[in-house]
This record gives structure tokens, sequence and C-alpha cells, in this order.
């Protein structure tokens, strides 16, 4: 599952995949480099930390335990779909399933 709210410090949306069976983890090299294969901006990567990437004109930030900003983003739903672009490159497409 995913949960997401606004995010009023940094006037986005924060989305964040949760698992009632696992930690979630995510990998940050490598959903980076399923990113830009898949066309997408790569600003950053600070592993084990944070990357930032551009998905569908939004700059993201996305760190270790699956969080997603969307940074200058207000609506949820929008939110949503970038993270779950994020979230099928880090390989947790099972968390989509609510």
């Amino acid at each position: 599952m995913i949960i997401s709210k606004p995010c009023t410090t940094m006037k986005g949306v924060i989305v964040q995949p949760y698992s009632w069976d696992k930690e979630v983890t995510v990998d940050l090299k490598k959903t980076a480099e399923c990113l830009k294969g898949k066309g997408y901006q790569v600003k950053s990567v600070i592993p084990k930390m944070m990357a930032i990437a551009v998905i569908d004109g939004y700059e993201t930030s996305i760190y270790p335990s699956g969080k997603v900003i969307v940074k200058e983003l207000t609506d949820i739903e929008m939110g949503k779909e970038i993270a779950k672009k994020i979230i099928e490159c880090a390989g947790l497409s099972e968390l989509l399933e609510d």
C-alpha cells in the first residue's frame, strides 16, 4: 500500500510505500539507473541517503525508506502516480496492490 499526504514544509506531496510484512528499503543506485533507462533525468544520487530525479516535470526526492517527496505539487493523486513509477523501478511493485 502507499500512503500520501501534503508536505507543507516543502510545498509538495509526500508518498510513502508501506508493507505489513517486510521492511521497505530502496537501493537508490539501482532505482536511479532504472529511472534513467526509462528516460527520466536523475540529478544526483547520494548512496544510502537520497536521490533526486525529475519525473513528469516535477523534482522528486527519493529516500532509502521508500519515501518520495514530489516538490511543487499539490495534487495528491498525481503525486501517487509519479511515486508509482519510482516504486516500480525500486522493484517494490507488490506494494502498489492495496
